[in-house]
C-alpha cells in the first residue's frame, strides 16, 4: 500500500472560450472553401467552455513542419513540467529531495534524451535519481503512471516516487484539415500537465494527509488497435478516435471494476468515489449508466473538463487533485481511478480515502 501526498497541475500561458475556438474554427473552414454546416456541433455538445494552450491563436494559423512541432513539445513540456511539478511540492511544503524516481509519461512528442532527463539537469536533481519515461498511453497514460508508481513504492517502502504527465495535444491539429476526426480534435483536445508524488509506507512522507493506493488493473482489448492513437502524417501526428469509445465503456468497464474489487472483498455499491478521466460528455454518460449512477454524477470528472477540456494522460489527474482538495469523503471510503487509452485499453486503480 502507497500514499499519493500531493497533486500539483500547471498553468498554461493562454486560455481560450470555446466559442472563440469555434469561431477560429469555422474561419480556418471557410479559408480553404468549405462550407462547415453542422461539423461545427461539436463545439457546442462538448460540455468545454474554456481551455490551455501553451501557443497564442496565431501560432495555429500556418502550417508547421515536424521539426517545429517538435521544437515546440519540447519547450512547451518542460515549461508546463516545471510548473506542475512546483505546485506539486507547494501544496505541502516539499521540495526537489523528497523523491528517488521520476515517471515521465507523454504521447503528444518526442525527444531523445527524454524530459525527465532535462528536468534532471534543469532543476539540478539527484544525479543518481531513477527515471522511468513512459510513451504511447495517450489518455490512459496518468493512470498507468499511477500504477508504476504503486508498484515502485510497494517493491521499495522507503521511497517516494514522482509521475510527471504532460501533453501538448494543440500540436496534433493541422489548420488545413477539414477531416471530421481534425475539427473532433480541436473542439475536446488541450494542453496540460499534473505532477503527483506518491509515497511508500516506509517513507517519511506516508504520514501527510492523502489517499492510499490499493491494487490496480490493466486491460487491454483484443481486436480494437484502431479505436484510438495517432496517424504518423508528414507534418506530425493526426489523432485518431473512432465513435465506438462509448460503446466499448458501456459494455466492458463494469466488468473490469468488478474484477478488480472483488480481489478484495467489495461489491459495486461499496464504491463512493469515481476519479474518471472525462473523454467526452458521452464517454461519461455511459461510465454513469454503467455504474447505476445518476447522470451527472461524475461531478469532478465534468468540471475538469467544463474548465480544461481533455489533455489526454494528465486529465485523470487534474480530477484527482479536484477531487483530493474538494471532497476527500469519510475516512476508510473506497473509490476507482480510471482511464481509457490506446490498445484500445483500460487502467484501474482502488484507492481507499485515509
Amino acid at each position: 500500500m502507497s500514499r499519493v501526498i500531493s497533486v500539483g497541475t500547471a498553468e498554461l500561458p493562454y486560455e481560450f472560450r470555446q466559442s472563440e475556438l469555434k469561431s477560429f474554427a469555422q474561419i480556418l473552414l471557410s479559408r480553404y472553401g468549405q462550407t462547415p454546416g453542422r461539423m461545427l456541433d461539436v463545439f457546442d455538445s462538448s460540455l468545454i467552455e474554456s481551455r490551455g494552450f501553451v501557443h497564442p491563436r496565431e501560432w495555429f494559423e500556418s502550417g508547421k513542419s515536424f521539426k517545429e512541432r517538435s521544437e515546440s513539445y519540447l519547450s512547451g513540456a518542460l515549461s508546463l513540467s516545471r510548473s506542475a511539478i512546483r505546485d506539486c511540492l507547494d501544496k505541502y511544503g516539499g521540495d526537489t529531495g523528497d523523491f528517488d524516481h521520476i515517471i515521465y509519461v507523454s504521447s503528444t512528442g518526442v525527444s531523445t534524451p527524454t524530459i525527465d532527463a532535462l528536468l534532471l539537469n534543469e532543476l539540478k536533481l539527484d544525479n543518481h535519481i531513477r527515471r522511468t519515461p513512459i510513451w504511447g498511453l495517450g489518455c490512459a497514460g496518468g493512470a498507468v503512471g499511477l500504477s508504476r508508481a504503486l508498484e515502485y513504492t510497494k517493491a521499495y517502502p522507503g521511497s517516494a516516487a514522482l509521475l510527471i504527465a504532460t501533453e501538448i495535444c494543440s500540436l496534433a491539429f493541422h489548420g488545413e484539415d477539414y477531416s471530421k476526426s481534425n475539427l473532433v480534435s480541436l473542439a475536446l483536445f488541450s494542453d496540460g500537465a499534473a505532477a503527483v508524488i506518491v509515497a511508500g509506507k516506509e517513507n517519511r512522507l506516508y504520514g501527510l494527509p492523502g489517499i492510499s493506493l490499493l491494487d490496480t488493473l490493466s486491460t487491454t482489448y483484443y481486436d480494437s488497435l484502431d479505436v484510438m492513437g495517432w496517424e504518423i502524417v508528414n507534418d506530425g501526428f493526426k489523432a485518431i478516435f473512432s465513435k465506438d469509445i462509448p460503446a466499448i465503456v458501456r459494455d466492458r468497464v463494469r466488468v473490469n471494476i468488478e474484477e478488480l474489487i472483488s480481489n478484495h472483498g467489495i461489491a459495486i455499491n461499496d464504491l463512493k468515489h469515481y476519479v474518471v478521466h472525462p473523454g467526452g460528455p458521452k464517454v461519461l454518460s455511459e461510465y454513469e449508466r454503467s455504474l447505476g449512477l445518476e447522470e451527472g454524477a461524475f461531478v469532478h470528472s465534468r468540471k475538469v473538463l467544463k474548465e480544461h477540456g481533455n489533455m489526454s494522460s494528465p486529465t485523470v489527474l487534474y480530477v484527482l487533485k479536484e477531487f483530493m482538495e474538494r471532497e476527500p469523503g469519510g475516512k476508510g471510503e473506497y473509490g476507482i481511478i480510471s482511464a481509457l487509452g490506446p490498445g484500445f485499453s483500460s487502467e484501474l486503480l482502488l484507492f481507499r480515502t485515509e
